[in-house]
């Protein structure tokens, strides 16, 4: 059984990474994040086949990437993304719906259509990019205190109540 990550980002600028970066700005942090990255997260269990399963099933279907707006790659944790400055120092948020029909609908749907997926992963992950003399710990602190909302002035990005978050370094 293997475990494959895809992500995925727009070619063009993020509309929604640009409002929420815009957003973390206008709140006026002692240290905010100097860029904002979003990716969709794919997390595929298969049988048989690995990266060219995966590799062959997203060229298959445009709702996971669409190549006309978007692309992809296979992510690694330790190491920078597509499109990040390296620079910075980035922190992953990753933030997944505890109950994920989206998944479930679409491991059966790849299931029926013969790929062997035992299983699918839906997540949004969250890039944070800051000074890269910034204290690590600090950094995580903050990317998670923006991530998960506790109060109506904090926590953009999950709602504990109905979302799961977890770090992707």
């Amino acid at each position: 059984m293997d475990r494959v990550k895809v992500a995925v980002y727009l070619k063009t600028p993020d509309p929604q990474a640009v409002t929420a970066l815009n957003t973390i700005k206008a709140m006026r942090l002692l240290l905010p994040p100097l860029k904002l990255q979003r990716y969709d997260l794919w997390e595929f269990e298969v049988s048989r086949g690995g990266r060219n399963t995966v590799s062959e099933l997203v060229g298959h279907f445009s709702d996971i990437v669409n190549p006309n707006k978007q692309t992809w790659f296979f992510p690694e944790e330790d190491s920078s993304l597509a499109g990040e400055d390296t620079e910075l120092q980035w922190v992953g948020i990753a933030v997944r719906d505890h109950v994920d029909s989206a998944s479930e609908n679409w491991t059966e749907l790849l299931k029926r259509r013969g790929f062997p997926v035992e299983s699918l992963r839906y997540s949004v992950l969250w890039r944070f990019g800051y000074l890269k003399d910034t204290d690590e710990a600090l950094t995580k602190k903050m990317a998670l205190d923006l991530s998960v909302s506790h109060t109506r002035a904090g926590g953009l990005f999950s709602n504990p109540v109905s979302q799961e978050v977890s770090f992707w370094i």
